[in-house]
């Protein structure tokens, strides 16, 4: 019988499941271990931890330095990968934005353009100055020639972090297991092992479409991003406005970061910028198409595009 643990971080619940055989006590001081690793991860991403590394780059003015953790180093390192890989639709920088957005009520409608082009202009990881070999980060001025704060919000990304993280406790020296899925919170899933794990895929648009409802991983991950639960939340950095080229987006990808990333980004890429993409950071990915049901026996609802075998 499997063991399933679970953990409340990162504003969502996280769940580790082990494969039937897994023995309880290892699998159980695993699960501790591997917890204990996302509370670390959280204080460090955290934005609203006056201690995190996050608000320790918030504070530097430019000519500044700070020394962050190797954890926020590699977060950082894989934004820039993700964001390169998507022609900056994937953006960590926009919590200027963000803010400006959740202080409106989440209402497109109740700002104004210079506010707007106010946050935007705080924005982007081009302000980041990289250290990797001594894990150093300083800042350059903002757009406008400012020296305003550089704000980082990982909530794209933290969670997929998170679990890749948690792999490694699991999978390392101490326990070694190997058949085990990760969860935060089912919006992304990270699966361990020999076993093929089944996982749905296709939400609403799986009855209309002619596509298998569900996908088989046995090392890789799944994300999805869409509007359902939380609006529109997503922002097209490249575009200023809110994301909008699909209604939802599946990621398959070898790890965990890369899928939550890219399934956020996906919703203000075009197509071809997908495949790119897709292919780049070898993740397939499956979009739902926004259009009525009655232009469904024309074309599929959802479509597929593969790159993880690139």
């Amino acid at each position: 019988m499997s063991s399933i643990y679970t953990h409340r971080a990162m504003n969502c619940q996280f769940a580790i499941t082990f494969a039937d055989g897994a023995e309880r006590s290892i699998s159980e001081a695993a699960s501790v271990e591997a917890f204990r690793k996302i509370d670390d991860i959280e204080r460090l991403l955290s934005t609203f931890n006056d201690t995190s590394d996050v608000a320790v780059i918030r504070s530097l003015k430019p000519g500044e330095v700070a020394v962050v953790a190797p954890e926020t180093m590699a977060v950082i390192l894989e934004s820039v990968n993700v964001c390169a890989a998507t022609q900056g639709a994937f953006d960590p920088s926009l919590a200027p934005v963000m803010k400006l957005l959740r202080d409106n009520g989440m209402n497109w409608e109740n700002i104004s353009k210079e506010d707007f082009e106010d946050a935007f202009a705080r924005c982007g990881m081009q302000r980041l100055v990289i250290d990797i070999e001594h894990t150093r980060i300083s800042v350059t001025e903002d757009k406008l020639g400012r020296p305003t704060p550089v704000e980082l919000d990982f909530g794209g990304i933290g969670k997929g972090f998170a679990l890749d993280e948690c792999k490694k406790v699991i999978k390392g020296e101490q326990f070694e297991i190997t058949d085990f899925m990760i969860d935060a919170g089912s919006s992304t899933v990270l699966a361990s092992g020999t076993i093929p794990q089944k996982l749905g895929v296709g939400g609403k648009w799986k009855s209309r479409s002619k596509h298998k409802a569900y996908i088989e991983i046995k090392n890789g991950a799944l994300s999805a991003s869409g509007f359902e639960a939380q609006g529109q939340h997503v922002i097209n950095p490249r575009k200023c406005e809110a994301a909008s080229s699909w209604e939802h987006a599946w990621v398959v990808a070898p790890n965990a970061t890369i899928a939550d990333a890219l399934s956020t980004a996906v919703l203000s890429m075009s197509e071809k910028e997908i495949a790119n993409a897709a292919k780049e950071l070898r993740s397939d990915i499956l979009i739902a198409r926004k259009q009525s049901p009655i232009f469904d026996k024309l074309r599929d609802p959802l479509k597929w595009i593969k790159g993880l075998a690139a």
